[in-house]
Formats: C-alpha cells, structure tokens, sequence
C-alpha cells in the first residue's frame, strides 16, 4: 500500500484535505440554491469540519480507553484511531446547536451539506485503502486484497488475502453521493435529502460491515456498534422520509 504519498504526505491526510475542500465548494453553491449565501454556507462548514475532527478521535478514544497509556497519547491523531460515526454524529449535533443559534431551517441546511459527506466518505475510504486501515475480513473469492506486512492489515492477515472493505465502503459513498444529487430536484422539500442520506448510507454501512474485520472485543452477539448505529441511523431516515413526504412543499424545522 502507499500510507505516504511523495514520501512525506500521509495519503489519510490529504484525502481528508482534499474532501473538505471540494465539500466546502459544493455545499456552498448547494447552499445558494437554498437561499443561504456563501458566508454562512462557509461558516457551517467550518462547523463540521471541527467537530467532525473531533468526533471522529472522541469516538474512538472513548471506545478503546484501555490503549492510552499515557493519558495525554489521546492528542498523538497522527498515530490513528478515528472512527467515523463519531464525526457525522458530532457533526451533526454541531450543526443543529448552530442553527438553533442562528434561527436557520436545520433540515433545509442538512439537505445541503448530506451529499458531500457520502462524497467526502468515497475520497477518504480510499485513504484508509492507502494506508491498510479499516480492511476486511479473509476471503478467497476473485476480490481479495494481499496486504504488504509494513501496515496493519498485512501484519494482522499474515499475507491471506483480504476483502478490500475500505474500497467497498468508498465505492458505497460515492454511489450514495451520486443518487443523492440526481434525486434532488426543484421544488425543494426540506429533509428530503438528509432522509435519505439516513437511509441509504445507513444501509450500506450495516452492510459492509459484515465483511469488515474488527477487534473480537468490538463485536457483541454478532453484532458491531458500527452495525446498531447504522440500523438507528436508517430507521431515523425512514421515519423522517415519511414523515416530510407527508407534508408540503416546505418541511419545517
């Protein structure tokens, strides 16, 4: 794999740099065709850009307390350890407190910002393929990964070949991403496209992970937290997809 592009750059880092600046582009012109100009489209996605970061290392952290020894190795992010769902759970909360301050519409702003999150999720999956991070589990179909022992998921597979979760993940993101910007169309419907964000990458997150190999302590029943989150994520969706399809040609805040 390639954790370092150029010799120096972490490929993680600059897929992550590269996603927020061509996410940050999109939800502001996202933005503007929902009635909200350029400075405070730049000012929400500042938001989650910081609480995102945030959450993504809060969320792992609090779930692997026992591996920081020191305490203060918890700030050492250049040694990994970030879990998604703690950013967009973060994120979002982040971003409903700030709307709440500033009296705008949540769902009308979350329709803007949810398509380059799956986006933001295919660029940086592909970081974490680079870096031989969150892989998958052995396999002996056509799909299979060998993994070079210099990054974890060589070290832990001893050279067996692995589902490539991280490009599966990425390719779900991109295709979420994809349905999400075709199926907005004109008249607007608040909450429409969060929903299905919801509901769609919800679906595909449950899913792959049962392909996803994890740490024997993180799977419970056969079931992953990743997996209980996804499921709570996708029924909120649902719920929330009926119930805006019910209303008018407005959803309310």
């Amino acid at each position: 794999m390639h954790p370092h592009l150029f010799g120096i750059v972490k490929s993680y880092g600059l897929l992550l740099a590269f996603s927020f600046l061509v996410g940050i582009w999109l939800s502001v012109r996202r933005g503007r065709a929902r009635g909200f100009d350029r400075d405070t489209v730049m000012d929400l996605c500042f938001t989650v850009m910081i609480s995102s970061l945030v959450g993504v290392r809060l969320f792992f952290v609090l779930t692997h307390l026992g591996d920081f020894r020191p305490w203060y190795r918890v700030f050492f992010i250049w040694e990994g350890g970030l879990t998604l769902y703690g950013g967009i759970l973060l994120a979002t909360a982040a971003i409903l407190w700030s709307c709440r301050r500033r009296r705008l519409p949540f769902l009308r702003v979350a329709d803007a910002l949810a398509p380059q999150v799956a986006l933001g999720i295919g660029l940086t999956r592909i970081g974490c393929f680079l870096n031989g991070c969150c892989y998958g589990r052995a396999t002996d179909s056509a799909l299979g990964v060998v993994f070079p022992p210099t990054c974890e998921a060589g070290a832990v597979s001893h050279g067996a070949p692995l589902h490539p979760t991280q490009l599966y993940a990425s390719a779900a993101g991109f295709l979420v991403w994809g349905l999400l910007v075709l199926g907005d169309r004109r008249p607007f419907r608040d909450g429409v496209v969060f929903a299905r964000f919801l509901l769609l990458y919800g679906i595909a997150r449950a899913l792959e992970d049962l392909l996803r190999a994890y740490e024997p302590g993180a799977v419970v029943a056969g079931v992953t937290v990743s997996q209980v989150i996804s499921t709570a994520l996708a029924a909120a969706g649902l719920a929330l997809l009926v119930r805006v399809s019910r209303g008018g040609r407005r959803g309310r805040d």
